[in-house]
């Protein structure tokens, strides 16, 4: 077969252009992060960020294969959650999610542009994250959990299970603008059931430690709480005081009393973040936070523990386990 010096021309230019840098694979596309932010925390391993993780997973994101997920802790201490944020935005993370109102308002101090989705929040408007739950224009949005109705409902119930009840302690964080409208609630419940609903302010693990050896020494005869990060992180150390000085306690949150408390009523909150999971979906793939609407929840749930009433002697009413969604046994 004769071979011209044209073939022979063409075939070494493709074996040039095939070997030249240039012709190097693309390097693949940049995966979007999304950087998931506490100020206490569990780690990736915490039952909220699990449920966050799951749900991203089950809408066909996966960690390290499309987008990238970053856990940020700061330890509790403001200054470095404010650090991290700084530092987040500085490297342009596509979306940050904020566990809760502190870490929300911080994210906002350093981005009006990158999109913020609140985990678990309480009253977005009242905390200046957002104008309205359904419009809340700007870059944030998410799930709200707030029913200030369950507050005065938590106190009902604590009151029905300890029917000679008089006295209990509420622990808050009023880092959280929300919560002191929870607390108010509580007080004014409890006024009208013939309970004192006393105010004890927790901003840290150390705060809490001291509000907590104060309890059984104030006439505190059961314990109630609002929903907040540092108290999630210390649950068990809330629960084990509650436990050391035979004391019901009514929680906001079900991990409370797979922690062992007595009882919880009010939002699931790893839905709170299964859902913020369907929000960063929607924002991953173009959507405009301040275009999308605040969720509310709606459905709440009341567990409670009959292993730990037993211990405490309770007896939990009828009534009440009637009602129950769950009953840990």
């Amino acid at each position: 077969m004769k071979i011209t010096f044209r073939a022979i021309f063409a075939l070494a230019t493709v074996v040039l252009v095939a070997a030249a840098p240039g012709a190097a694979a693309q390097p693949a596309p940049k995966l979007p992060r999304v950087a998931y932010v506490w100020l206490f925390s569990e780690g990736p391993s915490g039952p909220y960020s699990e449920s966050f993780r799951d749900r991203m997973g089950q809408l066909g994101w996966i960690d390290g294969k499309n987008f990238v997920l970053e856990h940020r802790d700061a330890h509790g201490n403001p200054a470095e959650l404010d650090a991290i944020m700084d530092a987040l935005v500085q490297s342009k993370v596509d979306v940050i999610v904020a566990m809760c109102t502190p870490e929300g308002l911080s994210a906002k101090k350093f981005t009006s542009t990158i999109p913020i989705v609140m985990a678990a929040t309480g009253d977005p408007v009242t905390a200046g994250l957002a104008q309205s739950l359904a419009r809340p224009g700007g870059n944030i949005t998410g799930v709200s959990g707030l029913q200030l109705e369950l507050s005065a409902k938590r106190v009902a119930l604590l009151k029905e299970t300890v029917p000679k009840l008089t006295q209990a302690t509420a622990l808050w964080n009023p880092a959280r603008p929300e919560n002191r409208l929870e607390v108010k609630a509580m007080q004014d419940a409890g006024a009208q059931l013939g309970v004192k609903v006393q105010s004890s302010e927790v901003r840290s693990r150390d705060e809490l430690a001291t509000q907590l050896d104060a309890i059984g020494w104030d006439g505190t005869q059961a314990i109630l709480n609002s929903g907040d990060a540092i108290l999630a992180s210390q649950r068990r150390a809330i629960v084990d005081r509650a436990a050391k000085l035979r004391l019901p306690a009514l929680y906001e949150d079900r991990i409370y009393v797979e922690s062992g408390g007595l009882m919880s009523y009010g939002a699931n909150v790893r839905d709170m973040h299964r859902r913020a999971a369907d929000y960063v979906d929607k924002i991953l793939k173009g959507a405009k936070p301040g275009d999308l609407p605040f969720e509310q929840v709606s459905r709440f749930e009341l567990v409670v523990n009959q292993k730990t009433a037993k211990a405490l002697g309770v007896t939990i009413p009828r009534t009440i386990l009637l009602q129950a969604d769950e009953v840990i046994e």
